[in-house]
């Protein structure tokens, strides 16, 4: 069971960590896959995304990109202050 769990946890860390490094870190990777993603998640930006040789991963990046820009736009406004009588 531990290791289920220690290997649910390297998936998770392996799928979600990149997007928590800024565009600075995201330059500094070597291999160009692991750039263009990270870069392509972070800034929400297909093109870095269409970049990517490997199917699974670039499938993944724009998924994860449409998500972002989604979020982006239909975020809900914050109400108008109402003003003191």
């Amino acid at each position: 069971m531990v290791k289920r769990n220690a290997a649910f946890f390297l998936f998770l860390l392996g799928t979600f960590g990149f997007t928590w490094a800024d565009m600075s870190e995201c330059s500094k990777l070597s291999d160009p896959d692991k750039k263009n993603y990270c870069l392509g998640t972070y800034s929400a930006s297909g093109t870095y995304c269409d970049k990517i040789k490997n199917g699974e991963l670039r499938r993944d990046c724009l998924f994860k990109a449409i998500r972002v820009q989604r979020d982006i736009a239909w975020k809900p406004t914050k109400p108008a202050p109402k003003p003191e009588e």
